[in-house]
């Protein structure tokens, strides 16, 4: 059960003078009449891993979903490098696994190559060049070997893996991913957390909404506090307290609450 958002509106402090890559202003979407995020303001840091935390049903899904211009009942403003979101140019998407139909008649060769179509071009012939540029993104993440089997029959990391590919070969500026470390083995988040540290170090902005409280301090720069409103964000190391947490999940805190020990 979704806990009760606090009454005060926060708005995160902005990341610096400079443009920020993802700003968010007075952000409220409504699902059925019902609020799944109010009155939310946002700046993005320029480059870094983020981590959206929070209970289900607080919005994380819905917050990268209305970046990404998927949402059409959302009052507020979202801007790209101070530019109107949704078009999508310098963003890659990885969705949640549930959301994808696996059934899909296509190899994980055929998933990477589908994120150089913007590159491409819709109605252009595919080239050998294509198809090694997609096998080195499966490289990437460890799935070269695994290049020409049907995607239904990988695991469940192997799948996600192929999906963190298929945004790498985007070449994009920002990426947002939904739920990419839920129900995958230590093998595919060692992988998929050292990718995201590569990105990092060429300047890229990832977003990623988490559901492990115990590895975000471990693996994120910054954190996003989210139950319907803005509870809290900022660096981790400051932001991504016990006070903070407890808030967020609408959690009564103890007198001397235990530091949130991160996970290697």
């Amino acid at each position: 059960m979704l806990a009760p958002a606090p009454s005060s509106k926060i708005r995160a402090e902005p990341a610096g003078a400079m443009t920020p890559p993802i700003a968010v202003r007075d952000l409220t979407v409504l699902y059925d009449g019902r609020p799944a995020l109010e009155e939310v303001s946002w700046d993005a840091p320029p480059e870094g891993l983020v981590a959206i935390v929070g209970p289900n049903g607080a919005g994380k899904s819905t917050l990268l979903k209305t970046i990404l211009g998927l949402v059409p009942q959302a009052h507020g403003t979202i801007t790209i490098d101070g530019k109107p979101a949704g078009r999508g140019e310098r963003i890659a998407y990885v969705p949640q696994r549930s959301s994808v139909d696996w059934d899909f008649p296509a190899t994980a060769l055929d998933v990477v190559t589908m994120g150089l179509y913007r590159r491409i071009g819709w109605l252009r012939p595919i080239r050998r060049a294509d198809h090694e540029e997609a096998r080195r993104h499966l490289d990437a993440v460890g799935m070269a070997d695994l290049a020409d089997r049907q995607i239904g029959a990988l695991s469940g990391g192997q799948q996600q893996r192929v999906f963190v590919a298929r945004a790498l070969a985007q070449n994009a500026r920002i990426y947002l991913l939904d739920e990419p470390f839920a129900g995958v083995d230590a093998t595919t988040s060692r992988i998929m957390t050292d990718v995201f540290r590569g990105l990092r170090e060429n300047g890229s902005l990832v977003v990623v909404v988490h559901h492990d409280l115990g590895s975000v301090a471990s693996i994120f720069d910054y954190v996003m506090l989210l139950n319907r409103r803005l509870i809290a964000a900022g660096p981790t190391a400051t932001t991504f307290t016990p006070a903070n947490v407890a808030t967020a999940y609408g959690m009564p805190q103890e007198p001397h609450p235990l530091p949130l020990a991160p996970v290697c």
